[in-house]
């Protein structure tokens, strides 16, 4: 067991939550990266990468609406660059709030910075004070949160900050998700799940105010403390592969595979949901039990 409570399930052939290192996919990440020069305009750089992002995660999800209202984005280091710096601005002022089953980096988190200021949102109303820290797709399930409006009209009463992970959102296709609540601060997202690129730390976060951070002053313009060679990485692989291709790819994989274990396919096309706790070594504190199939698809995991 780790510090969060729940069981390291790194070594089991269905643990985890990894991209698929598609022979495809890692083809064309290399290439990319042989084919690397330093740019001489790195700002511009900046601007095509955020420019294409912000098109590129949501050609899957024409319901999702109200992105625009974020003008400020940040280049991150996958999201874990963003999810530091949101507890840094509220671990000392603020009752942190998650979901059981979320990403297993915030029930870190809670253990060991928010372990007198926390509550499991199933567990009591949400109140004045807290902050809210959710995964969408959930971590969990690989599918959009039950309640999501209902949590974010409430958030908008009484105040709440909120940060959206997005990191499986080019796993589904088709969610429905209202960006214009004013609780929203924060939606961050990488390409380390969709892509075989998790080494390299593409992430980005977009936000409404202009809040000064380590992440916004590194990221103005004309500072070239960025990681150019991950951002040019990120642009070439979301030019060369459309946001819905890994899930085109193995859609018919998943089916395959959630039938042989007898499993619900997810919405995010890399797991199986087991809700009969016949996989409860894969339980990751929720109600029900998720089976990541990347590692077994490419050959990195074998079973009996």
């Amino acid at each position: 067991m780790t510090l969060t409570g729940l069981p390291n399930l790194k070594n089991k052939p269905y643990g985890g939550a990894y991209s698929v290192w598609d022979k495809e996919l890692c083809s064309v990440r290399d290439e990319c990266v042989r084919a690397f020069s330093f740019p001489t305009d790195i700002t511009k750089l900046k601007h095509k990468y955020f420019e294409t992002y912000k098109w590129w995660m949501l050609q899957p999800h024409p319901k999702i609406t109200g992105l625009d209202q974020f003008q400020l984005p940040c280049f991150t280091n996958g999201t874990s660059d963003s999810f530091a710096h949101f507890y840094i601005k509220y671990h000392q002022c603020k009752r942190l709030r998650l979901r059981r089953g979320e990403y297993f980096f915030h029930q870190w988190i809670q253990k060991t910075h928010y372990a007198d200021r926390f509550a499991w949102i199933e567990d009591e109303p949400l109140a004045e004070g807290d902050v809210v820290m959710l995964s969408v797709p959930f971590a969990n399930t690989g599918n959009c949160p039950e309640n999501l409006e209902d949590l974010l009209t409430e958030c908008d009463r009484l105040s709440i900050p909120v940060m959206l992970d997005f990191a499986y959102l080019n796993l589904a296709e088709g969610l429905e998700v209202d960006l214009t609540h004013p609780c929203i601060e924060y939606v961050v997202t990488s390409l380390s799940k969709v892509f075989p690129v998790e080494n390299w730390r593409i992430g980005v976060r977009w936000q409404r105010s202009s809040d000064e951070d380590p992440l916004t002053i590194i990221n103005e313009d004309g500072y070239e403390y960025l990681n150019v060679a991950s951002m040019k990485l990120g642009v070439d692989m979301m030019g060369s592969f459309d946001a819905n291709w890994v899930r085109r790819r193995y859609l018919s994989l998943q089916a395959e595979w959630c039938n042989t274990l007898d499993l619900i396919p997810s919405d995010s096309v890399y797991f199986g949901l087991d809700t009969e706790n016949k996989w409860s070594e894969y339980s990751r504190g929720g109600d029900v039990n998720r089976l990541c199939f990347t590692r077994l698809w490419d050959g990195r995991m074998t079973v009996d």
